[in-house]
This record gives structure tokens, sequence and C-alpha cells, in this order.
């Protein structure tokens, strides 16, 4: 089978292309399939790279703007598929989507997409594939409710997580954050993310607990940077990187306080490495945490309310830490698995390309 799969802005903050990176790695090692890959760039290929996977990089963005390319890309994507005797196209954003369900009738080709975010508007356009896979239940209502797809075309699976990755060797200069209770947010620099608002409930709350500390991984602008180090000594904030599994285990609190949120992979990886997970209780973290069973959820946007289960979780011994914990660790456990996931979407090719 050959497969390409199309996905713009491949970059270390985004959970898309994190999601890419567990998946066709595994998908490279099915003997019957043939990857192809395209993307607009991104500062994080060299993740394909280290799996054996050369990108080709088109000309288009995630905006209106692509209506000046869309001829272009047409015409790009038609030459790329027939030399290359596609057969399948999955997508993992709308303009791609759009331009495949233009080609699938010409070139015979069969199109899935994976819908990774709470999106509206565009119906008359929008998820026309063969298959539509659903990153979560939230994303699957929002689909039939908003854009009117028929609940037979949906696939709902939640994204993977891989269990058995080779730990990497440790940077030595991180050791120091093990003297504080660490304080986690991962994320793109998005307003939809609430970083903000962590960082008002961490000044708060800092001020009587003085082992406390917030790490930050974030693509924010050196000016925010220098900012946050100027009103906190124990603020670190850190740019985004391949290897995040040592932050991961030196936190304590795995922070996300997001106005929406359709399935977040910093969910799934406090699960992977047994840390309390805090989030807003918005889409698919409302979904997916069961307050006070495997995580912790407060009210969107109320700082309040942030500030209360943050202390709430900071307050807990080890039995109570490691019980919600570990019931985080079963769920993503039982759920994410990346060689069942991988086994689902070889199936869903296969019913495609021989049905």
């Amino acid at each position: 089978m050959n497969i390409l799969h199309i996905s713009p802005n491949f970059n270390y903050t985004c959970g898309v292309s994190k999601y890419l990176t567990l998946v066709l790695k595994e998908l490279q090692e099915y003997p019957d399939i043939n990857l192809h890959f395209i993307t607009n760039g991104g500062d994080s290929l060299e993740r394909l790279e280290t799996i054996g996977l050369k990108p080709v990089i088109m000309n288009f963005t995630t905006g209106w703007k692509n209506l000046f390319n869309f001829k272009k890309n047409l015409d790009e994507l038609e030459k790329f598929c027939i030399e290359n005797k596609i057969q399948i196209i999955h997508t993992h954003h709308r303009y791609p989507e759009f331009l495949v369900n233009h080609l699938k009738r010409k070139l015979n080709i069969k199109t899935v997409t994976t819908v990774h975010s709470l999106v509206k508007n565009l119906s008359l356009i929008s998820f026309k594939s063969d298959k539509i896979i659903a990153v979560s239940k939230t994303v699957e209502r929002n689909l039939i409710e908003n854009f009117n797809i028929n609940k037979e075309k949906i696939i709902q699976i939640y994204n993977p997580i891989d269990f058995n990755e080779v730990k990497k060797i440790y940077n030595l200069d991180f050791e120091f954050l093990k003297k504080y209770r660490v304080i986690l947010f991962v994320g793109r620099n998005d307003k939809t993310k609430g970083l903000s608002l962590l960082i008002d409930a961490f000044k708060i709350i800092s001020n009587s607990i003085n082992d406390l500390a917030l790490v930050i991984i974030s693509d924010l602008n050196p000016n925010t940077k220098k900012k946050l180090s100027a009103n906190s000594s124990r603020i670190f904030v850190f740019e985004p990187r391949s290897n995040i599994e040592q932050f991961y285990e030196l936190s304590y609190i795995v922070a996300l306080p997001s106005k929406i949120e359709s399935l977040p992979y910093v969910m799934l990886e406090a699960g992977k490495f047994r840390k309390l997970f805090i989030g807003s209780a918005t889409g698919g973290i409302d979904e997916f945490i069961q307050h006070k069973v495997n995580g912790l959820k407060f009210k969107v946007n109320d700082l309040d309310d942030l500030i209360n289960k943050l202390i709430y979780g900071l307050s807990f011994d080890t039995i109570t830490y490691d019980k919600i914990t570990s019931k985080l660790f079963n769920k993503v456990h039982r759920l994410c698995n990346l060689k069942e996931y991988s086994l689902k979407i070889c199936k869903i090719y296969e019913e495609l390309i021989y049905k």
C-alpha cells in the first residue's frame, strides 16, 4: 500500500506532530506499507529523519492565503501522487483535506483524515474524506452536531502513546530542578492554552510554598521570557525540544489550563509518567479525566478554582498521589496503546483499498 500523509507546521509544540512521529514510526515497520509525507516545514523535521522518513516540502499555510496557492498545490500534489502511485492520502488539517478531495475521483485515490481539533465553520467544504478519525468522543460529537457528518463515517480512536520508548540520555543541567516540587506546563504560545492563568496562580501560591517551581516548555518570545524570569526566580522557561521526558520525570504536577482542548498529548504523557494531571474541565480533558479519580479538574478560566486545585494536589500524601496517578497511567495504557492503534489504522487502509 502506498500511503501519503500530509500535515502542516511540523513543530515540537504541535501535538499533531508528536502524534505523527509515533504513528509513522510504527507504520514504517509494516512491510506492506510504503509511506510518504508532505508538510510545509517546521522546527522538528529531525524527528522524521530519526525514523527514516524524508519529508517533501510543499508551500502551503493554514489560513486564507492558501487560496492563492490552491491551483499550484493541486498540480504539485497530482504529480506527486501519479509518480509515487499513491493509493491513500491521510490528511491532518482541513486545507490539505480540501485539496486531496478535489483529486480523489480523478486519480482513484481513497482519502482519510484525522480530526485533531475542535473546529467550526466551513462546513460545506470540510471533512469530505472517505473515512474520518476523531481523536476523542468530544471531537466526534462536534463533527456530528456542527458538520452534519454521518456517524457511520467516523471512527473514534484515542491518540497513541509509546510505552516502549527507549530512554534518552538526560541533561545534567536540569538536575537542579530536583530540589523543587515542579509544576510543568508544555504547550505552544497560544491564548487558548491558558498559560497566563497558570502563571498568575503560581505567583500567588508560591508566596507561601517555598519549594515550588514552575517549568514552562513553550515557544515564548524573548521579551516574555525575560519578564517572567524578572518576576520570579522560580519560573523556568525552556525552548521546545524533542527530549522532554526528563521534565516529566522531574515534575510533581502537570498542569494544562486550556480554554478548549480536543485530546491533549500533555495529559496522556502525564499518565505515561505517572504524574498528577490538573486540567481545565473542557473538551477532551473533561471527557478523559475523572475528578479525584485519575486527576483533578477546575472550571475553565477560573483563577481561584485553579489555585484551590493546585494547593489540593500539593497536599496529597504518597498513597493518594500514587493511587490517582496510577489510575491515569492504567487508562492511558489501556486506551492509547501504540501497537493497537497502528493495527486499527492499517485495517482502515486495507478496507478502503481492498473492499
